[in-house]
């Protein structure tokens, strides 16, 4: 998640509040079908793998993600690993709103 031009999917902005491992609280900017771009001071690696939680409507969603791409002090890409089909189905219908 390099550029504007690496983007595959639709993605919607959102200020949406995630929380990762069960612990850090952080706020998601941006939604795609593949992940987040979460808003955090935090530092993470790029590689690193941790749960993610957040709400669609009312609907909670858990899942593990990959740090694709990490700005210190500013934020991390994150994209989906091992979404379930049904969790997948959400996030599809949020998107197409």
């Amino acid at each position: 998640m390099s550029g504007a031009e690496d983007r595959r999917t639709k993605r919607a902005l959102v200020n949406k509040d995630v929380v990762i491992n069960g612990v850090i609280k952080a706020e998601a900017l941006d939604i795609s079908i593949d992940g987040l771009y979460i808003y955090t001071k935090s530092s993470f690696i790029s590689g690193t793998i941790f749960e993610v939680s957040f709400k669609i409507g009312e609907e909670a969603i858990n899942v593990m993600a990959r740090v694709q791409h990490a700005q210190p002090n500013v934020g991390i890409g994150v994209k989906f690993i091992e979404l379930s089909a049904e969790n997948s189905e959400k996030i599809k219908s949020y998107l197409e709103g």
